[in-house]
């Protein structure tokens, strides 16, 4: 059987997991972290696009169950067994490292003779993103994140933000310098990593109702995600020119195909303004509304088509646009929660970023060739590619009910896909006998 890693090394490397520190990354030990990371990714991806037992998300909500708690402490240093919460950990660590510490490392060293260490940091949060994007769509996943959930809400909503401006780069036809390369580097990586963060959002946008209330009054409050998200769709990050992202690439654009970004989008905002508890927490302001109704101008008829639940949502924006501002009701007295792993994580390195670029640029900057073909031979064994490009399709799929592109499929069976809820409904007859409880 096709497979990345056997049940007994997913089990051994999701109960090993720990943070690293700041000052860790780029190390040998962090490298062998990073091995292990990219192979549980591979399997997990392994698993979904091949509709098996998907053994990596089981066993990270299984210890992700686990509380927060230390288990270890040296001076100015906390271990803690976050286990699938070191994911979100992980992620907010190398996201504060590429913009606070890798400029300091490029003015301490302008022309390093080796980047890929560097690069490998870089794509360390991409990895990390990948994982919990798609361990993210059970939703026993999403509940076993708890108080975490507020954490990754800031980060998600903070890569999604530099959407707007974010867009891949080629690589030029001169030669670049070891800045221009890392730098176009990060920002393709940071533009995929927002391109999965859509769908993240969604997916703690769905299941609001399993986490910490104080998630709820963030997506409303605190990042206003439907404004946030109509930026988004206007930006429209995933088209360019004539081509579309699509399944990790551009593709050329017939005009009316959905991306599954843009879909993501239209599903969370549906989702955040029809929920029942909406009214409690997002009273409709003048300038909200003026800014919620510039959707009707993109809700055509290829979007209808594509995504029918979209129409309930047309209805409530029109008769937002005709009425006046909403009285808002009053709100519930709640506590602010402290972003503990960001938090954390700046506590820890106290500004000192010049300090911290200069410790790390003998591991990141390395010019030992022993040192450095020992870090290539880990990751080359990391980074094989070999069996995802067997998995890869096209990434579309149609509703078994109605023919119309799908982007839900079943929750149980993971094997039929579907336009809306209603269409796996109405289709449920023929497919209850199919379906794998």
């Amino acid at each position: 059987m096709d497979s990345v890693l056997m049940p007994s090394e997913i089990e051994l490397f999701v109960e090993t997991m720990q943070p690293h520190g700041m000052k860790n990354l780029g190390t040998e030990q962090w490298l062998e972290w990073h091995n292990r990371l990219q192979k549980l990714n591979q399997e997990a991806l392994v698993e979904a696009a091949a509709v098996k037992e998907e053994h990596v998300q089981e066993v990270l909500v299984s210890y992700g169950k686990v509380s927060f708690r230390a288990v270890g402490k040296r001076k100015g240093d906390l271990v803690f067994r976050l286990q699938a919460k070191v994911l979100i950990h992980e992620a907010v660590l190398v996201h504060i490292w590429k913009y606070k510490v890798l400029p300091k490392l490029l003015k301490l060293e302008a022309e390093p003779q080796c980047t890929f260490i560097a690069y490998s940091v870089l794509y360390h949060e991409a990895v990390c993103v990948s994982l919990l994007e798609l361990v993210m769509y059970h939703a026993s996943f999403c509940e076993a994140l708890d108080d975490t959930a507020v954490d990754l809400l800031d980060y998600v909503s903070g890569v999604i933000s530099q959407l707007l401006n974010a867009k891949p780069r080629d690589q030029p036809q001169h030669r670049e310098n070891a800045e221009e390369e890392l730098f176009r580097q990060r920002g393709n990586l940071s533009f995929e990593i927002g391109i999965r963060a859509l769908s993240m959002l969604r997916y703690l946008t769905e299941n609001m109702d399993r986490l910490p209330i104080s998630v709820c009054n963030r997506v409303y409050t605190t990042h206003d995600v439907p404004v946030l998200l109509v930026e988004v769709l206007h930006a429209k990050p995933w088209q360019h020119d004539d081509k579309q992202y699509h399944n990790g690439k551009w593709s050329q654009w017939d005009g009316e195909r959905l991306a599954q970004a843009e879909a993501q989008v239209w599903l969370t905002l549906r989702h955040v303004l029809l929920d029942p508890e909406c009214p409690k927490y997002y009273p409709i302001t003048e300038n909200r509304r003026n800014q919620l109704v510039r959707l009707i101008c993109l809700m055509g008829p290829h979007i209808l088509d594509q995504l029918s639940p979209l129409a309930e949502l047309k209805h409530w924006l029109c008769r937002l646009s005709c009425l006046e501002e909403y009285a808002a009701p009053a709100k519930p007295l709640l506590l602010e929660p402290v972003l503990e792993i960001k938090e954390r994580i700046l506590q820890e390195c106290g500004g000192k970023w010049r300090r911290i670029a200069e410790k790390q640029l003998q591991y990141i900057f390395s010019d030992d060739r022993d040192t450095l073909q020992e870090a290539a031979k880990k990751l080359t064994e990391a980074y094989n590619t070999d069996l995802i490009e067997k998995f890869e399709n096209d990434d579309t799929h149609t509703c078994v009910n109605c023919g119309k592109v799908a982007i839900q499929r079943c929750s149980k069976c993971k094997r039929f896909w579907y336009c809306s809820r209603a269409c796996q409904v109405d289709n449920w007859q023929s497919h209850k006998e199919k379906c794998h409880h």
